[in-house]
């Protein structure tokens, strides 16, 4: 009973480097909000390699999505397309949110009595970390955001520049990369001059996690989209060595970015995008591994990823695993992880794949 309940259907059609990608970003953001249940030395250990998982999420995204709105959008141009784009985005991401969300307005509302009206509007249509800090309240939603944003903007981007500037889609598609990039960091450095003293709340809520500093850490996963689709031999040139390359780059760039200030706030993001990057087309290489169980442990953790993602911090880390009032840590630390792979695999599987499996049927 237990094994059906929690086993997972796979697809044979799956690039399981991506898989792999995927799961170690969300294993990256899990590691982050738990690693205060282990010893010290070994905090101290893992911060060596604790990169930002959701700058992974945010490059991988961008490469899935952006081979979907160069095919799409290559085929035809029009509102319509852009309306399925939309609907078939927001059926994948938005039936999770809003059920997650309801649940922790209604535990701060009925358990913490706290006035939820204004939180209910702005996290219900993504105002929450718009141009101004996100608040104390399910402060994990804020990369979500940066999604959903870019979800909107892109396309629209897209369209009013080739019905209005330039009709090759091609270079139309990169003139709506670079502009992003531009704008996004034209920001970051608006802020850098005019913010004045710096120190961690300012670096985390102004620079690191708001949608108009971050939306642009998307576009280097769509840019890598577009040499994949447009120059496929330059795409897969040296991915071997390319892939050495960006992982070196990332820990690198981890972990000397806070001794320069100027470095940290505008050039860190661009570079460890720019890193994550490279790393795409040898991982796209990748359609199996040898050893079966392993691969079914990465897509299995990769399909749940995104349940994790919303449940981990803000539900089990701050509501679920107080309730057991265990002292000891290292407890703690395993009933995070197991709370939230268990959680996560049932909201997949009666949550997430049916509205899935809807969204396919309705939308062809």
């Amino acid at each position: 009973m237990l094994k059906k309940l929690f086993s997972l259907s796979i697809s044979g059609h799956r690039t399981v480097g991506l898989d792999i990608l995927r799961t170690v970003a969300i294993l990256l953001v899990m590691i982050s909000h738990s690693k205060m249940y282990l010893p010290q030395d070994i905090q101290n250990f893992l911060s060596f390699f604790l990169i930002d998982g959701v700058a992974v999420f945010f490059v991988l995204s961008g490469f899935l999505i952006g081979r979907i709105m160069i095919k799409v959008f290559t085929e035809e141009t029009s509102f319509k397309q852009i309306f399925n784009f939309w609907a078939r985005r927001w059926l994948r991401t938005l039936p999770n949110y809003y059920f997650i969300l309801l649940i922790l307005i209604g535990l701060e509302g009925l358990v913490n009595e706290k006035n939820i009206t204004s939180d209910l509007f702005k996290y219900s249509f993504f105002f929450q970390n718009l141009y101004y800090p996100i608040g104390n309240f399910f402060p994990e939603s804020w990369s979500l955001t940066v999604e959903e944003w870019f979800y909107l903007i892109c396309p629209l981007l897209f369209f009013f520049i080739h019905f209005f500037l330039v009709k090759n889609k091609k270079k139309t598609f990169l003139i709506s990369i670079i502009l992003i990039i531009l704008f996004a960091n034209i920001v970051r450095i608006y802020y850098y001059f005019d913010l004045g003293a710096k120190n961690y709340f300012i670096y985390d809520r102004y620079f690191v996690r708001q949608v108009i500093t971050r939306i642009d850490a998307i576009i280097y996963g769509v840019f890598s989209a577009w040499i994949y689709v447009y120059y496929p031999n330059v795409f897969n040139k040296y991915r071997n060595r390319n892939f050495i390359i960006g992982c070196i780059a990332i820990l690198l760039i981890h972990n000397i970015e806070s001794q320069y200030q100027p470095f940290q706030y505008l050039l860190s993001f661009t570079l460890a995008s720019i890193a994550i990057m490279i790393t795409l087309p040898f991982l796209n290489s990748i359609k199996n591994i040898k050893i079966k169980s392993l691969q079914n442990i990465i897509i299995h953790l990769s399909l749940i990823s995104y349940s994790m993602y919303l449940i981990n911090l803000s539900l089990v880390n701050f509501w679920i695993v107080p309730l057991f009032k265990i002292k000891t840590d290292i407890i703690n630390f395993f009933l995070f992880w197991g709370i939230t792979i268990v959680i996560s695999t049932i909201l997949y599987k009666r949550l997430e794949l049916p509205f899935l499996t809807y969204r396919d049927k309705i939308l062809k």
